[in-house]
């Protein structure tokens, strides 16, 4: 019988351990789905403006705005989807840094234009001294820091500038791909309201849920192989039911009433599943890098009621049925 629940332990204990791996691989392909799409959230809107306007303009107007704060505004350009004229106010969103800094707040009121690059444009840098540039345009523009993670992306072929404000004049916002992403999420009609835009909507961009339910479509190998190791939970709960049997007719022939056996035989499997499931998250979430761990927990909780809901229903059954054939 210990050799049996020592079992139990240990198939819980893999199982939650598996379930810590597939929730890091789905948080490793929703950071490469954000940075592919410049770093922005799924709450990101497209702005369309109403009349002709500076990037100055725009970029004044948010500043100024008392109910629009902390966000980061993307002009990017429409013939060079590499490029990207970046502008951010209060506490804005940073993406994964190799080296140097990202723009802070006062580089935006500066008369000379630097620029942030991807980890693909690192070794094409031009340092004479202590300065980075990169060539654009026949222009070297100081670089402030490369921009990149571990993993390959997108982002590593992105250059984003912060203009300098005599340029930020000169260029017509609208000529722009313009997307606004808020710290938090920003409210739609107070950001048509508060710019003049003619029309403000989400992007439409195939990696998030918002569009296509492409989330799912994204983690769905992830989210099958969740479900397949709730099912092999489900598979050691019959398991041990059945190897079980014998031990449930001889407690029934010796007295044991079908109810305090249900009870007894359920306690043992909640602590022994239960501890299993604890020690293997916290070995996994020892071993790995995962960063939010609630859904996670939601899983493995879930997990946890549900297979002792199936075995308390599926140990009455057999019990009541043993107890009827005696």
């Amino acid at each position: 019988m210990l050799t049996k629940r020592l079992f139990l332990l240990l198939y819980t204990a893999v199982f939650a351990i598996a379930s810590v791996f597939l929730f890091v691989k789905i948080q490793q392909k929703s950071l490469i789905i954000q940075l592919d799409n410049h770093n922005l959230s799924a709450a990101a809107y497209h702005v369309t403006l109403s009349k002709k306007e500076t990037i100055w303009d725009v970029t004044q107007t948010i500043k100024k705005s008392k109910n629009i704060k902390n966000v980061q505004i993307h002009f990017q350009d429409k013939k060079n989807k590499h490029l990207t004229y970046f502008y951010g106010t209060g506490s804005f969103g940073v993406p994964p840094m190799i080296n140097g800094n990202f723009f802070g707040t006062g580089t935006f009121d500066s008369e000379v234009e630097v620029a942030v690059v991807g980890k693909n444009y690192e070794k094409k840098l031009y340092e004479p001294k202590d300065q980075e540039y990169l060539k654009i345009d026949n222009k070297y523009v100081p670089v402030l820091g490369v921009m990149g993670d571990k993993y390959s992306s997108q982002l590593d072929k992105q250059i984003f500038i912060a203009l300098s404000i005599e340029k930020s004049k000169r260029l017509i916002a609208n000529n722009y791909r313009i997307i606004v992403d808020g710290k938090k999420a920003l409210d739609k009609n107070m950001l048509k309201s508060v710019l003049g835009a003619k029309k403000v909507e989400h992007l439409a961009q195939r990696h998030f849920l918002i569009n296509q339910d492409s989330w799912i479509l994204d983690h769905f190998q992830e989210l099958l192989m969740l479900f397949a190791l709730f099912g092999l939970l489900v598979f050691g709960v019959i398991v041990w039911i059945v190897s079980n049997k014998r031990r449930y007719r001889n407690l029934l022939d010796q007295g044991k009433e079908p109810l305090q056996l249900l009870f007894e035989e359920w306690e043992f499997f909640a602590l022994l599943s239960g501890l299993g499931t604890v020690f293997g998250v916290m070995a996994g979430m020892f071993i790995t890098e995962l960063t939010n761990y609630i859904p996670l927990l939601i899983y493995n909780t879930s997990s946890f009621i549900l297979i002792n809901i199936i075995y308390i229903l599926l140990l009455r059954r057999r019990v009541i049925s043993m107890n009827r054939g005696q």
